[in-house]
C-alpha cells in the first residue's frame, strides 16, 4: 500500500483483497456535521465507481445518495441519551446484529466511535471482511467541558484514537496531514493520507443572488463575510463575531453570516449578546441555498482552532471565494486563495480579515460605489 492516495476509491482498489461490497459508518448522518459530509462524499463516489455501499448509524435522519443503503441502528437523537446510547450499543442486540450483518460485507469503514468497537469485533470474526479506520480528530475537545461532560469528551478522544480496537485496525486512514500525524502520536503506525473530496452533485443547484439577498435581507451592495458551521464553541463563532464587530465598527453595509445549527442554547445566547443586527444566523439551510451563499459571499472566514480537515473551506474554494483562518486548519494546505493568521492569534485573525474585506471592495469596485459608508481599512 502506499502512503497516501487521492481518493477513496484509488485507496480502496489497492487493497490486496477484492472489494465489492463496502459499508460506511459513523455516529450521525445527518446535515449537520463535518464527518456525516465526509461519509455522504465516499458513499456517493464508491457508489458511481460500481461498489455496492451501506451506510450504518446511529442517527440518520436524510436520505442516503443513490444506489446506497441506509441503516440506523441508534435508540436515541438527543443529547445526553444518545451519549449513554453511543456506549451501549456494542452491547445491545442491535450491536450484535451489525457484526453479524457485516459476515456479507467485504470492507468496513469505520469513522467514530461506537463503530470503530463493532467493526474490530466484526473483522476479527470473520477473516473475509477488512476493517479500516478512518481518522478525523487533530486535539481533544475535553477544554470545552466541564464536569460529566469533561470526562466524557477525555473517554471519546481516547477511544477514537489510543484505544486498541483503532491501532489494531486492518488499515489506518487520516483526512489530513495533521490529523495523520496526530493518530500516527497515539497509535504508533504510519496512516495512510486520503483527502476529503467534495462531490460535484451536491452543489449542482445554486441559488441566485437575488433569492439569496431577498430571503436574508442582504443588499445588493454589502459585502458579505460568510461561516459554515455549527455554532459551538469549538468553532469560535463568538471569537469570530467579536472581530467582525470591531473591524465593521458600526458602519453600514457588511454582513456576517452564520450558517449552521445551534446544538448549544447557552452557548446561542453568548452569540446573539456579542451580534448586532448585521449578524444573520441561519440555522441549517439545503444545499441549494448554502452554494447560494458561497457564490454570494465576498469572504468566507472562520476562527476554528481544532479540524480534522475543515471542509466548508474547501466548498468555499470551489467557489473561488477568498478565505481568512487560522494557519492550523488542514484544509488551507490544500486549497488557494487564503489569507492566514497565526494560529490563535486574534489580532493576525482581524488584520487578516480587514485585508480580505479590503481586496474585496477594490475587486469589486463597481458594486461597492453605491455603498454610504465604509470600514477604515489604512
Amino acid at each position: 500500500m502506499k502512503e497516501q492516495y487521492d481518493s477513496v476509491t484509488d485507496f480502496v482498489e489497492d487493497l490486496p483483497r477484492d472489494i465489492n461490497s463496502v459499508a460506511i459508518c459513523g455516529t450521525s448522518y445527518t446535515d449537520t456535521g463535518g464527518v456525516a459530509r465526509v461519509i455522504e462524499q465516499q458513499a456517493t463516489e464508491l457508489a458511481g465507481n460500481g461498489f455496492d455501499v451501506e451506510i450504518n448509524t446511529l442517527i440518520g435522519d436524510k436520505d442516503p445518495p443513490e444506489n446506497v443503503t441506509l441503516h440506523t441502528i441508534g435508540r436515541f437523537e438527543t443529547t445526553p441519551y444518545k451519549e449513554v446510547d453511543k456506549l451501549l450499543v456494542p452491547l445491545t442486540p442491535s450491536g450484535w446484529r451489525f457484526v453479524s450483518r457485516m459476515n456479507d460485507v467485504d470492507l468496513i469503514i469505520s469513522h467514530r466511535f461506537p463503530f470503530s468497537v463493532l467493526s474490530f469485533f466484526s473483522a476479527r470474526t470473520q477473516d473475509e471482511t477488512t476493517y479500516v479506520f478512518w481518522s478525523h480528530p487533530s486535539q481533544s475537545s475535553e477544554d470545552l467541558f466541564d464536569g460529566v461532560a469533561k470526562i466524557w469528551a477525555k473517554l471519546q478522544h481516547h477511544l477514537e484514537t489510543a484505544h486498541f480496537t483503532v491501532s489494531k485496525a486492518d488499515y489506518l486512514c487520516a483526512v489530513s496531514e495533521a490529523s495523520q500525524s496526530y493518530i500516527a502520536s497515539k497509535t504508533g503506525r504510519d496512516p495512510i493520507y486520503v483527502p476529503n473530496s467534495i462531490p460535484e452533485s451536491r452543489f449542482s443547484e445554486v441559488a441566485s443572488r437575488e433569492t439569496i439577498e431577498t430571503r436574508y435581507d442582504i443588499s445588493p451592495d454589502d459585502t458579505v463575510v460568510l461561516h459554515v458551521g455549527r455554532i459551538t464553541p469549538r468553532k469560535s463563532i463568538d471569537k469570530l463575531v467579536e472581530s467582525f464587530e470591531r473591524i465593521k465598527n458600526g458602519c453600514d453595509g457588511y454582513k456576517l453570516v452564520l450558517v449552521g445549527k445551534e446544538n448549544m442554547d447557552e452557548y446561542g445566547d453568548t452569540v446573539r449578546e456579542k451580534a448586532s443586527e448585521d449578524v444573520i444566523l441561519t440555522g441549517f439551510v439545503e444545499d441549494e441555498i448554502l452554494a447560494g451563499f458561497y457564490e454570494r459571499s465576498n469572504v468566507y472566514a472562520t476562527c476554528s482552532l481544532s479540524e480534522g480537515w475543515g471542509l466548508p473551506l474547501s466548498e468555499a474554494n470551489r467557489f473561488g471565494t477568498t478565505i481568512v483562518a487560522y494557519d492550523s486548519i488542514p484544509a488551507v494546505r490544500s486549497i488557494e486563495n487564503t489569507m492566514l493568521a497565526t494560529d490563535g492569534d486574534q489580532t493576525d485573525f482581524e488584520a487578516k480579515l480587514k485585508d480580505a474585506i479590503k481586496e474585496s471592495k477594490t475587486n469589486n469596485a463597481d458594486r461597492e460605489q453605491t455603498k454610504p459608508h465604509d470600514i477604515d481599512v489604512s
